[in-house]
C-alpha cells in the first residue's frame, strides 16, 4: 500500500503520449518488414533500402528514457526505491521475453535432437548461450553471435539502462538538464573511445547489437534529458504537425546517410515536439486513439515477429509453399504481419499482464520478507 501511494504521489496523472505510441509502432512495423524481407527472392536491394532506417531503433530507447524519467524522475534515489523500481520494470519486461524465448529454445532442442535442421545450430541455437539470455545480459558484450530470439538484445540493453537509472537520477540531482547532458556526453565519449579502429559498420557503437547495452545507455539518458527540456518549453502552434514534419526530416537524414549525431539530434527535436503536442491540453492527437490498442503493444510486435517469422517463412514459405516469385512473396507478407499483431495483443492481455503481476507480487513479498528478517536480526 505504501509503495502504491508513493508512486501515485510521484505521478498523479499519467500523461498519454499518443504520438510516441504510434511512432514506436511505425518503427516496430518497419523493423518487422526489414527482417521478413530477408526471405524474399533476391533480398539484397530491399534489405539495403530498409537498412537506412536502422536508427529508428534508437528512437525506441530515447522514448523509453523519456517515459521512464517522466514517471520515475522524481523518485528519491534510495536503495529501497531502486529495488522497487527494478521489480516493476522486470515484471513488465520478463514475461514477454520468457514466452518468446521459449519458442526458440524448443526449436533449438529439436534441432540438436536431430528432429529439425537449421544452419544456425552451432551459432544462433547454441544452448550454451541460454544462461546469458535468461539473465538478460546477452547484449552486454558476452556473446559473439545473436542467439535464439535475436531481437531480444533490445530487452537486454533496456534492462542495463534500468540498472543504470540511479546514475541518471544522480546526474539530474546534481545538475538538472546540464547534468543529464553531461552524462550523455560522457557516455558518447566512452563509446567513441571504445569504438576506435572499428572497420565493420556493425562493430560501430551506433549499430552494434552484441554490446548494445552501452549504446542504449546513451539513448536512455538522452531521453531523460529531453523529458527535462520539454518541461521548460511552451507548446508552439500546430505542434503536432511540426512533430510529423520533423519526423519526415529525420527520414530524409537517414536516407541521406547523415551523421549519427545529426540524426539523433533531429530525433530529439521530433520527440520534444511530439511530447509537447500531447501536453498541449487541446487533445490534438485524439484522432490517433483508434490505433492506440495496437500501439500499446508495439514492443510485443517487435519481440514476437521473429517467432512468427520462424513459422511463416522458415517453415511455411520456404518448405511448404516454396514459390520463388517476388510478387507472391509481397502478397504473402500481410499474413504474417497480421498474425504478429494479433499474437502480440493476445499475449499482452492473456499472458504478460497476469504473469507480470505475479512476478511483481512474488518479488515484492520476497523483498519484504527479507527486510523483516533483517530487522529482527
Amino acid at each position: 500500500m505504501h509503495a502504491a501511494l508513493e508512486m501515485k504521489s510521484e505521478q498523479p496523472v499519467r500523461q498519454t503520449y499518443r504520438l510516441f505510441g504510434v511512432w514506436r509502432l511505425l518503427a516496430a512495423m518497419l523493423v518487422m518488414a526489414y527482417h521478413f524481407a530477408h526471405s524474399a527472392p533476391n533480398p539484397g536491394p530491399v534489405v539495403e533500402w530498409f537498412e537506412h532506417m536502422l536508427p529508428l531503433l534508437d528512437m525506441f530507447f530515447i522514448m523509453s528514457g523519456f517515459l521512464i524519467f517522466e514517471h520515475y524522475g522524481r523518485m528519491e534515489n534510495t536503495g529501497e526505491n531502486y529495488i522497487r523500481f527494478l521489480i516493476k520494470r522486470l515484471s513488465r519486461l520478463y514475461p514477454l521475453h520468457l514466452i518468446t524465448l521459449s519458442f526458440f529454445v524448443a526449436f533449438a532442442v529439436a534441432v540438436h535432437a536431430g528432429l529439425l535442421h537449421s544452419e544456425g545450430a552451432e551459432t544462433r541455437y547454441d544452448l550454451s548461450a541460454l544462461p546469458a539470455n535468461l539473465l538478460l545480459i546477452q547484449a552486454w558484450g558476452v556473446d559473439s553471435e545473436l542467439t535464439f530470439n535475436y531481437v531480444s538484445w533490445s530487452l537486454s540493453a533496456e534492462w542495463f539502462a534500468y540498472l543504470l537509472f540511479p546514475v541518471v537520477l544522480f546526474a539530474f540531482a546534481r545538475g538538472r538538464a546540464l547534468g543529464l547532458a553531461l552524462l550523455v556526453g560522457v557516455i558518447i565519449l566512452a563509446l567513441e573511445v571504445a569504438d576506435h579502429g572499428a572497420t565493420d559498420k556493425y562493430d560501430q557503437w551506433f549499430n552494434t547489437k552484441l554490446w548494445a547495452a552501452y549504446r542504449v545507455a546513451e539513448d536512455f539518458s538522452f531521453g531523460a534529458f529531453l523529458c527535462v527540456v520539454t518541461r521548460q518549453l511552451k507548446v508552439p502552434p500546430r505542434c503536432q504537425w511540426l512533430a510529423w514534419g520533423m519526423l519526415g526530416i529525420v527520414f530524409v537524414a537517414m536516407f541521406s546517410d547523415a551523421s549519427i549525431f545529426l540524426t539523433l539530434a533531429l530525433f530529439g527535436v521530433a520527440i520534444v515536439l511530439a511530447a509537447l503536442a500531447d501536453r498541449s491540453g487541446k487533445d490534438e492527437t485524439a484522432w490517433l486513439e483508434p490505433i492506440m490498442p495496437v500501439a500499446t503493444v508495439s514492443f510485443g510486435v517487435y519481440l514476437w515477429h521473429p517467432v512468427i517469422e520462424l513459422f511463416a517463412y522458415s517453415l511455411l514459405w520456404k518448405r511448404v509453399i516454396g514459390v520463388d516469385d517476388p510478387a507472391a512473396f509481397w502478397l504473402f507478407m500481410p499474413f504474417p504481419v497480421l498474425v504478429t499483431i494479433v499474437v502480440a495483443l493476445v499475449s499482452a492481455r492473456r499472458f504478460e499482464l497476469p504473469a507480470g503481476k505475479w512476478i511483481e507480487t512474488s518479488l515484492t513479498a520476497l523483498v519484504q520478507a527479507r527486510g523483516r528478517l533483517r530487522s529482527k536480526v
